[in-house]
């Protein structure tokens, strides 16, 4: 039997309900990109006797908690600390007012002796800008952060509402077709239903491609109302995000060789003489300070945050002299910069100490050991250092894959020279010497379909090129990159982890993490290494970043002289951070010793707001290695810093880089 012509119509407008109800499912996810999605935030802080790590885990609900770890390191002193977050930032709401520079939760820690993470959770009340203080009884340290806001895109709002649209005209045009005398009126709604779900998809498509608003807290300084409504129409051009360098100056009194002191540091605008108080972590820190002693010896300290433009960091043990000093900081729109203090800082009393003579490498040497702590480590260069050209400097500590992140890395270089060769004071010869530079390693492995390694190149204050693209397929500069976070997340990982040049120190580009596509982020596999008191165990595995044999995207294959899976081909994720006038080139695929090994784990950067493994990742190593163009011939000052058992080893070694062939560059 036939069915009559309404009841036909009525079909059809069911039928086309339903396709755009499947279309909804089908593509709503991917408009769901709010610019309050962020990771976790690490902050390494040097209180006092203390070397803490301090985890703020990401808030997810307001009002709701914000879980705080505390990590301890080898040596800390047993104690208690006090942590009590207060509300910052202009609001124009009378309640909010009211709770500006009034503490909103405080909470108790006590840590024990032995090194660890230990947890506590503070209350939120609300979003925008908040500060956190660790008290230890004798000095506070106020750390800044921003509570995100759950807010909607504007291609989100268009999806809902085209659906919804297309939802309310579907059983009006039922009911019209059903009921009018004449059928025409039926396709006005059912018009309703075809513009709903064409404005949902369309927007659903088009969300990916277009640009985020200014983001507070990164680019804007927050407030409670940008930082709620960040699609506000009164933010400036992303042109408008410039601030000019930081004027460091060391404000306390001589410290007392042999006696702990406290050293006052100043950041100042060079514009305006104002107190700088716009710093953002940057590798897990708000400032990295880096202090050399005149026998050689070298202290990455990270300052506290005492009020506005002013930090605090404790000399455990100065040395008589004048002692070099450098900070390494982000300031909110300035970029990454590395600042040396034109004075140093001088300690009294007490006899100078002689300089130390450590390892060396160069053209007739390229293999060497050295004992860290008790421990025996390493070091090998894979061609002889010649000015000019990238060397890769390789240090293998053990046998094991054990060594734990340390400010977001594997390992650290810190380099300085060229220093005069048999130079009595080493603080005085870096204090003088053209290149200051900090190089990061993130491991030395490769993935399948990534044939090339990331490298990134932060200028310094006095930075002349930062070239550093390499000439492999995975080469990507900065300006072309599309995401937010400079991150390349696609199957396969075709284009590597990928170089970025981040001249304005804007990006955090890096390798994006994937299994074919399938982000293993955040899953954490833990086997028995050390007791953590509060915490549990180390984990000497973690899915998807250490992923050692498993589907996330690790080579399972070729094992090198430890036993531990290791990928074929070595690819080095790294980043340069040099202060130099100099130019300064890594991108450049490389094979070497660690190839051969394969005994290294890969670092992989966060992906679209999931956090990096932390210390408590027991899994990387055991060889660490850098990339690094000495532009000039001559003598330079390493130092290499890893992180195992909550142990912060560091390797001093000279390296001789000989003249390039024919006297270039």
């Amino acid at each position: 039997m036939r069915l009559p012509p309404r009841v036909d119509r009525c079909r059809v407008l069911v039928v086309a309900g339903l396709c755009a109800l499947f279309v909804w499912v089908g593509v709503a996810p991917a408009c769901a990109d709010a610019p309050s999605s962020a990771g976790d935030i690490s902050v390494a802080q040097t209180l006092g006797e203390r070397e803490l790590t301090v985890v703020l885990r990401r808030v997810t609900s307001v009002p709701g908690p914000l879980q705080v770890e505390i990590v301890t390191h080898a040596g800390s002193p047993e104690g208690r600390l006090a942590l009590t977050v207060t509300p910052t930032g202009a609001t124009t709401t009378g309640a909010d007012a009211a709770s500006v520079g009034v503490p909103a939760d405080r909470s108790e820690l006590e840590l024990a002796g032995a090194p660890g993470a230990y947890t506590t959770a503070l209350h939120m009340n609300r979003v925008g800008p908040w500060e956190l203080s660790i008290d230890d009884g004798v000095r506070v340290a106020r750390i800044p952060f921003v509570v995100p806001a759950q807010v909607s895109t504007p291609p989100e709002r268009l999806v809902y509402g085209g659906f919804l649209v297309a939802g309310l005209s579907l059983p009006i045009a039922a009911v019209v077709a059903l009921r009018a005398r004449r059928t025409g009126w039926a396709l006005i709604p059912a018009a309703g239903v075809v513009a709903g779900v064409a404005v949902a998809v369309t927007a659903a498509l088009l969300s990916a491609s277009l640009p985020l608003p200014p983001q507070p807290g990164e680019q804007l300084d927050p407030s409670v109302g940008n930082v709620s409504d960040p699609y506000a129409l009164n933010k400036p051009l992303t042109s408008d995000f410039s601030r000019p360098p930081v004027i460091l100056t060391v404000a306390s009194a001589p410290l007392t060789a042999g006696s702990p002191g406290e050293l006052d540091l100043v950041l100042t605008d060079s514009a305006t003489g104002g107190l700088v108080d716009d710093l953002l972590v940057h590798d897990s820190a708000l400032m990295h300070l880096l202090t050399v002693s005149p026998s050689g010896r070298l202290s990455h300290l990270h300052p506290i945050r005492t009020g506005p433009g002013r930090y605090q960091v404790r000399i455990a043990s100065p040395e008589a002299g004048r002692n070099a000093l450098s900070v390494e900081l982000v300031r909110r729109g300035g970029g990454v910069q590395m600042v040396r203090a034109a004075t140093g800082f001088l300690v009294q009393g007490g006899a100078p100490t002689a300089a130390a003579t450590p390892v060396g490498l160069g053209a007739d040497r390229m293999v060497t050991a050295a004992q860290v702590g008790g421990e025996p480590v390493t070091l090998r260069t894979t061609t002889a250092p010649i000015a000019g050209a990238p060397v890769t400097l390789t240090a293998g500590f053990g046998d094991a894959n054990d060594l734990q992140p340390w400010l977001g890395m594997v390992g650290h270089m810190i380099t300085a020279g060229p220093v005069p060769e048999g130079a009595s004071d080493i603080a005085a010869a870096v204090h003088d010497s053209p290149i200051w530079g900090h190089a990061h390693s993130m491991g030395p492995a490769a993935m399948p379909g990534m044939p090339g390694h990331g490298a990134h190149e932060h200028g310094g204050t006095d930075a002349d090129a930062q070239d550093g693209h390499g000439t492999d397929p995975g080469t990507k500069d900065h300006d072309e990159h599309g995401p937010r976070r400079g991150t390349d997340d696609q199957p396969g990982m075709d284009h590597g982890s990928g170089v970025h040049d981040h001249d304005d120190g804007d990006g955090r580009g890096g390798a994006g993490s994937a299994d074919d596509g399938n982000s293993h982020h955040g899953v954490h596999s833990r086997t028995d290494v050390t007791d953590q008191p509060g915490r549990g165990r180390v984990s000497d595995a973690v899915d998807g970043y250490a992923g050692a044999g498993r589907d996330g995207g690790m080579n399972a294959e070729g094992r090198g002289d430890s036993g531990v899976p290791g990928p074929p081909g070595t690819d080095h994720g790294m980043h340069d951070h040099q202060g130099s006038a100099t130019e300064s080139g890594a991108g450049k695929e490389h094979g070497g010793d660690t190839a051969a090994s394969g005994r290294g784990e890969m670092l992989m950067p966060p992906v679209n707001g999931d956090s990096a493994p932390d210390e408590t990742v027991a899994a990387y190593g055991p060889d660490v290695s850098f990339t690094y163009t000495f532009p000039t011939e001559g003598q330079y000052r390493l130092w290499i810093q890893v992180e195992r058992n909550y142990r912060i080893l560091t390797v001093p070694l000279v390296l001789e880089v000989g003249a390039a062939p024919g006297g270039q560059r």
